[in-house]
């Protein structure tokens, strides 16, 4: 069976993500999270991790491999070509540059602009993850466009005005009770369905 092992920066990502993936690959490959702490340290090692993928894949072994990163302020276009550019070097073909016969071994996605645009994308889980919330109006504010508003400042902003979360942002506990909620279909967040549609590729 294929293993997919999937690359984050932190923490709520990585949480998010042990509730997402059950749901989308359901046991159709194993899986595994890692952590890298950053998006710096991320980017720091990927290098050299994707050498060693490469050495794996080489010696026959079903892998796979997702690399998830922020693009915060980052230029979307700039921060996916060093990405692509990585892989390049490492000698592995991606979904954005498959191989001759189409294939690939390496998804990169990123979310627009932090992950909490995947929860601004789904009011409804929001709703679900925080029964005191009214109806959310998604033709109005960040809910709009999410992939453009949807910061974590942004989504704080919100539960705050509602009596959530009311100091602080915490954001591993924030993924937590949203993230299972998060339908895989209809979130209005484009880098959500781009990362699901990636992740589904490496399955056919």
């Amino acid at each position: 069976m294929t293993q997919i092992e999937f690359l984050v920066e932190e923490p709520s990502a990585e949480e998010a993500l042990r509730h997402v993936l059950p749901r989308l690959l359901r046991g159709r490959a194993r899986w595994k999270l890692i952590n890298l702490g950053s998006k710096y340290k991320l980017l720091r090692a990927l290098p050299d991790r994707l050498a060693a993928y490469r050495d794996r894949i080489a010696r026959g072994e079903p892998l796979r491999v997702v690399v998830l990163v922020d693009r915060d302020t980052d230029d979307c276009a700039a921060l996916k070509r060093q990405l692509e550019d990585m892989a390049k070097a490492a000698a592995l073909a991606t979904k954005t540059h498959p191989d001759a016969q189409g294939l690939f071994h390496v998804v990169n996605r990123i979310a627009v602009e932090e992950l909490e645009s995947w929860f601004i994308g789904d009011a409804a889980a929001l709703r679900q993850a925080f029964r005191s919330l009214p109806t959310v109006d998604v033709g109005k504010g960040v809910f709009r466009n999410p992939d453009n508003g949807g910061s974590w400042e942004a989504l704080h902003r919100f539960l705050k005005k509602h009596g959530i979360y009311k100091n602080s942002y915490p954001k591993i506990d924030a993924a937590r009770r949203i993230a299972p909620y998060l339908d895989l279909q209809v979130n209005r967040s484009r880098s959500f369905q781009v990362f699901v549609e990636g992740v589904e590729a490496l399955l056919i």
